[in-house]
């Protein structure tokens, strides 16, 4: 399925440009072993990916390698392995410019220990504990400079599935329970946020109810439940103010939008590459990426990348300020614009011609082999979306 709006710009006069949306591209394929049970968050502008479970033909075992994935580039590059035991099933978060993984399973053995990222450094740190029993399949997600885990089972001990949910606070490294998930004791459930607030969702046996976490209150609400049908071992994210869940088991491809703001679910484009479960997701900007899991064929290594339609991400935001000069250009193009941001140039068939991701305010593009004519860049920021044309004469 594939969904166009017709976006019209009154700058320099009226032109359409056609923008696809709500559609699923494959990406480069992940170079280390196909897998399932993997982690996965995303950092600034990167993804990245770690540990899970490879299958030999014979055995299963577990994995500890660790993969950055640039969507610019469109390339892998693995990264220092993870810090902790080779292991699946287990949880993974940022905090803003660091990653964590903790918890799972290791050669049967259940796990608590929780170690921090440094992309920068490109070094794991051992962190304090999960103060909870050891656990696998369990939840995570951040919400502003803390992380939360919870729910998750433990089949060698006499309380197989859990509830408890707790906080951890990176600035001082340590761990704080909070009011347990309002939902049933569970495993392999769907966790996200947006913005202040945190979402968990479906899981065993299967599930479908959907509750929203406020740390300020330390408290639950159900929500409207899942719109798909209940499953476990889907895969959830965030982007801007909508969430998503799609895949699971049992085996499907389904994919389905919240909108936080009217409590209710709509479906949307089937995510590509066929059914999978135990598949891993992430967000980066204003679009949404699913890969790896286990599908009818085996395991996968496969990435595939979701662009929403435009009224799934802010509307063009005009307290966003991208400035082009000179306009018309001919050789050079500066664009001048938050940081921390991405712009997209667009022709007037809708086509991508540049991504950058930006790291400096002021940014000197090429265009000297860009066909005479008019242009659209196209700013993605935490704000919203700012669109402004440019000429090359």
């Amino acid at each position: 399925m594939k969904k166009t709006i017709l976006l019209f710009l009154g700058i320099l006069g009226y032109t359409t440009i056609v923008l696809s949306q709500d559609i699923w591209v494959q990406k480069a394929n992940l170079t280390g072993a196909a897998r399932t049970g993997t982690v996965s968050f995303s950092i600034g502008t990167k993804g990245y990916i770690g540990t899970g479970w490879e299958f030999d033909g014979m055995n299963m075992a577990e994995l500890g390698d660790f993969w950055e994935f640039d969507p610019v580039s469109n390339v892998w590059i693995q990264k220092a392995d993870f810090g902790g035991a080779q292991r699946a099933n287990a949880v993974g978060f940022s905090i803003g410019n660091k990653g964590y993984i903790g918890t799972g399973v290791s050669n049967d053995v259940k796990l608590k220990d929780f170690w921090e990222y440094d992309p920068s450094t490109n070094i794991w740190t051992q962190k304090a504990d999960l103060p909870g029993s050891p656990r696998l399949s369990a939840v995570g997600f951040s919400i502003g400079n803390k992380g939360y885990i919870g729910t998750g089972f433990n089949p060698d001990s006499t309380v197989l599935f859990y509830k408890d949910f707790w906080e951890y606070n990176p600035s001082t490294d340590t761990w704080t329970q909070m009011a347990d998930f309002g939902g049933t004791a569970r495993t392999w459930a769907v966790g996200f946020s947006i913005g202040t607030k945190g979402y968990i969702g479906t899981g065993d046996y299967p599930e479908k109810d959907f509750w929203e976490y406020d740390p300020a209150l330390d408290t639950w609400t159900q929500k409207a439940d899942f719109g798909g049908t209940g499953r476990n071992d889907a895969v959830g994210f965030s982007i801007g103010q909508k969430g998503y869940i799609g895949t699971g088991n049992p085996l499907c491809n389904d994919f389905w939008e919240y909108d936080l703001a009217s409590d209710t679910w709509t479906q949307k484009a089937n995510v590509g590459g066929g059914n999978r479960q135990e598949a891993t997701g992430f967000s980066i900007g204003q679009k949404g990426y699913i890969g790896m899991g286990g599908g009818d064929s085996g395991y996968k290594k496969d990435l595939w990348e979701y662009t929403p339609s435009f009224n799934t991400v802010p509307d063009i935001a005009d307290q966003l300020e991208i400035n082009l000069s000179p306009n018309p250009a001919h050789d050079n193009l500066i664009v001048e614009a938050p940081i921390n941001a991405t712009i997209e140039l667009i022709n007037q068939q809708g086509q991508i011609l540049e991504r950058i991701n930006l790291s400096k305010t002021k940014t000197e593009i090429n265009i000297s082999n860009f066909a005479k004519g008019l242009y659209i860049v196209k700013l993605i920021g935490a704000d919203g979306i700012a669109v402004k044309k440019f000429i090359k004469e």
